[in-house]
């Protein structure tokens, strides 16, 4: 394949989800704000618009430290201001695109200490890779640290176009929403493609 061939990293956008401004040196108050707005309506109560903005906020500075190619939060319930947050990243994949070498670079850039972890192989319209379910015990809070429970699911997929990994990784607090997140997260890991991209 020419060497001169761009690809564009594409997944789906469900109903439901906001993307943030990663990487856009952002100012991440006022963007959750206007997002919050944009989202719920800006005839919706003060309590759930502030709420809201201030997940966003968070979330959104949050995945920006990772340095993902793309992230979006998923509003499960924008009255409670719930969200999951999913995101993508491409990795060099040198020393890595093998299917026994996948869990090694999720270890090397995604340091975890899970509380459980499981790992199966996959094969995905983007790839064959390997499928990463963990709990984790994390600390959130500005000013009261506390203990939460985090779950996860991680896909690494080695793209026959690229010599890159790609690495989709859906992750959410609201545990009892667990089951139908895990699905979205299957139909979202699905839809991951590379595109390439036609000159005009």
């Amino acid at each position: 394949m020419s060497d001169d061939v761009v690809w564009q990293c594409l997944i789906s956008e469900p109903e439901g989800c906001i993307r943030l401004p990663v990487g856009e040196n952002a100012e991440f108050g006022e963007w959750a704000k206007r997002a919050a707005r944009d989202h719920l309506g800006a005839e919706a109560p003060r309590g759930e618009l502030r709420e809201l903005a201030s997940t966003l906020a968070r979330v959104a500075e949050t995945a920006d430290l990772g340095d993902p190619t793309f992230a979006y939060a998923y509003v499960i319930d924008a009255a409670k201001a719930l969200t999951a947050v999913y995101e993508v990243h491409d990795y060099d994949g040198d020393g890595y695109r093998s299917l026994d070498r996948l869990s090694d670079l999720l270890n090397d850039v995604l340091p975890t200490s899970p509380e459980r972890r499981s790992v199966t192989e996959v094969n995905l319209p983007a790839g064959h890779g390997v499928r990463v379910q963990e709990l984790l015990s994390v600390e959130t809070g500005s000013l009261f640290k506390k203990k939460t429970m985090m779950e996860t699911v991680t896909y690494a997929v080695i793209p026959p176009q690229v010599d890159n990994v790609l690495v989709f990784r859906m992750s959410w607090t609201n545990l009892v929403f667990g089951e139908a997140l895990l699905e979205l997260a299957q139909t979202l890991a699905e839809s991951l493609e590379l595109a390439e991209v036609k000159e005009d």
